[in-house]
């Protein structure tokens, strides 16, 4: 009997737990060039831009731009992020911005950045100015 019980308990227990791991869909998503992508899984805070796999395209990727990203921009060459860190988990630093330049096809990326030096890089690289940042809400 005690051995039956157990038994229904672990079942739910992992019932349980298989429930709360479901994974849906991504809160944002967006593909950018070259198999970039701008996503956020769970919450908006989560924003992080990621590469993906060429050769397992539907897997997670190697993450290229760290949470918490909330302006992006992009052509076929460059790529730009703006993020703040975090303080602690889930707790957004809003008063430093972190700023991000991708090199699209070498795949070089410069960052975390101050707002001068990305200007400064900005020119050196030759990122044009048409590129504006599109603010993730």
């Amino acid at each position: 009997m005690k051995e039956k019980l157990y038994y229904l308990l672990s079942i739910f227990a992992v019932a349980i737990f298989v429930g709360g791991c479901w994974v849906g869909p991504p809160t944002y998503l967006e593909d950018l060039d070259n198999g970039y992508v701008v996503v956020a899984s769970d919450i908006m805070q989560d924003a992080r831009i990621i590469r993906k796999d060429p050769i397992r395209p539907s897997s997670v990727g190697r993450r290229v731009v760290p949470p918490t990203v909330f302006a992006y921009g992009w052509n076929d060459d460059f790529i730009l992020a703006k993020r703040h860190p975090r303080k602690e988990y889930r707790k957004v630093d809003t008063s430093v911005t972190y700023w991000y330049i991708i090199e699209v096809t070498s795949g070089d990326v410069h960052g975390p950045l101050n707002e001068d030096e990305f200007r400064k890089l900005r020119t050196e690289l030759k990122v044009p100015e048409e590129i504006s940042f599109k603010t993730i809400q």
